[in-house]
């Protein structure tokens, strides 16, 4: 149950990852600039699942970033709805030269529709963002405290999480990415996304394990993002 719950929340919480962005799960030390939001619209596929996510991020406050989530998983008797609602904030900026960090806090709240049974969940989350070639290649690290409850089960768990980010150019960029997982097995994503008019809209592509799942279940997600200011 607790890995189920890293997998809802870490999927769910893409709305804290503004420069990092889309297909990248790991966070970073960055928020999107002043009085600009990010949305992101994606759909992801894993076995006989399917889940549709929407995800914004506004900036109101310079360091400081609001942030709310939602998604409809349906497939394999797991029909449910989850809301989440997230802040984050910036400690120390990176630059192409030095070492950024932040913290991350989220709510996140889900209802099964077949059995009407809900959950809850809390994350507390450390990153950073360290460059490793300037701003073209960057990467991210998490350690994050989670806690679940549902009808049947209290619990809490630590997690980690890291990604390799590199930006070709302006428009082009890669990810790869590695995550706490299951029974100590190696869990990866790669990722690709293309700015169609960059430093605005945006489409992307991952695939690779699945969060908090078996490292033999693999995801493919599709998706598009734009930041519009205000």
């Amino acid at each position: 149950m607790i890995q189920k719950s890293i997998l809802i929340v870490l999927l769910l919480d893409v709305f804290q990852i503004v420069h990092a962005g889309r297909p990248i799960e790991t966070d970073d030390a960055s928020v999107s600039d002043y009085r600009t939001c990010q949305v992101d619209l994606w759909t992801e596929t894993a076995m006989q699942v399917r889940q549709d996510n929407f995800n914004a991020g506004c900036n109101f406050f310079e360091n400081g970033e609001f942030s709310l989530g939602v998604a409809d998983v349906s497939g394999n008797r797991e029909d449910r709805s989850q809301y989440s609602l997230g802040y984050k904030h910036i400690l120390k900026h990176f630059t192409g030269t030095s070492t950024g960090y932040g913290l991350a806090v989220s709510t996140d709240s889900g209802e099964f529709q077949v059995t009407d049974n809900s959950s809850n969940e809390s994350l507390v989350t450390a990153v950073s963002t360290v460059p490793l070639g300037g701003k073209h290649l960057l990467l991210h690290l998490n350690l994050g405290y989670l806690q679940y409850i549902d009808q049947l089960v209290d619990d809490s768990s630590f997690f980690t999480a890291a990604a390799l980010d590199y930006s070709l150019n302006d428009r082009l960029g890669f990810s790869v990415e590695t995550f706490s997982g299951v029974e100590d097995s190696l869990s990866w994503r790669f990722g690709a996304r293309y700015a169609l008019i960059p430093e605005f809209f945006q489409i992307d592509a991952s695939y690779g394990s699945d969060f908090g799942a078996s490292h033999l279940a693999k995801v493919f997600t599709l998706g598009v993002g734009f930041t519009p200011k205000f």
